[in-house]
């Protein structure tokens, strides 16, 4: 009888996640030639390639995302059936304080599944800028996940995320570079002057928004570039070139994913903690 390896097919969906195999092996807590076997032994069943390289990191081909959109399924019901069976059920409410771009890019997927796998658990989600979830407001919540340039130990450090211009190239071209930002206070924006003011080239604010749909519609629309975490770039957006654009912009920096756990946090709560700690 013709199966799936569950391990596989979730090894293959970290790659893809991450972009990286050796990423997706620490994840796994495997090696990169043992991430790289399993994807070979899933390339055999299909028959066909799952992945093509492209610069650092990789894109599916069209067998490939037919078997992703499956794994994912495969992956959330395996989940789901597991939690089931557990011996104590989780459930409870928990409160998620979280930046409006992650939350743009994490509810529709890792949310959902997470709702799926934990039926009995309720998530009051709360989106606002980093530095609000993380000082007074971050009181309300049972999980934040916020931006910061500088991690301290009170903070769950997720990742390293690169920073990237995006908007359209055709903008560039303007003698005071049109931006597109949050209010300040918002790590986006700071990095984005800091970096204009230490090359010495002029800009102006032309629109300013909390909401990330919001900015998300204006750079749409060419009002202006801003600067934005990679991985949380929406697709109807574009990552403007360095080096193509003539290395016109400087390069904005990366900053620290983080997490933040409430002390004496729920079993729901510590949870979905692990749960995007295992997924972002």
């Amino acid at each position: 009888m013709k199966h799936w390896s569950l391990e596989s097919l979730r090894s293959f969906s970290a790659v893809i996640e991450l972009g990286s195999m050796t990423s997706a092996g620490e994840r796994m807590g495997r090696s990169q030639p043992a991430i790289s076997l399993q994807l070979k032994k899933l390339e055999q069943q299909v028959g066909s390639p799952l992945l093509q390289r492209y610069g650092s990191g990789f894109v599916l081909t069209a067998e490939g995302e037919v078997l992703f959109e499956y794994a994912q399924r495969l992956l959330a019901l395996n989940d789901q059936a597991w939690a089931q069976f557990e011996p104590q059920q989780v459930s409870g409410k928990v409160r998620l304080g979280i930046t409006s771009e992650f939350a743009s890019s994490l509810l529709p997927k890792v949310l959902g599944q997470f709702a799926q796998v934990y039926p009995q658990v309720t998530l009051q989600v709360t989106s606002a800028l980093s530095k609000d979830l993380l000082t007074g407001l971050g009181q309300q919540f049972d999980v934040i996940l916020a931006l910061r340039e500088q991690h301290n130990k009170s903070d769950i450090l997720i990742q390293r995320e690169e920073l990237v211009w995006v908007g359209s190239p055709a903008l560039l071209e303007q003698f005071r570079l049109p931006l597109v930002v949050a209010p300040e206070g918002c790590i986006y924006r700071r990095r984005a002057e800091q970096s204009l003011q230490r090359s010495q080239r002029p800009y102006r604010i032309t629109y300013t928004n909390t909401d990330f749909s919001g900015l998300t519609a204006a750079l749409t629309s060419g009002l202006g570039i801003t600067v934005l975490a990679q991985t949380t770039v929406p697709d109807e957006l574009t990552i403007i070139d360095r080096v193509s654009a003539n290395k016109h912009l400087p390069a904005p920096g990366s900053v620290n994913v983080i997490m933040r756990l409430a002390g004496g946090a729920s079993s729901a709560a510590s949870q979905l903690a692990d749960y995007l700690r295992a997924r972002i």
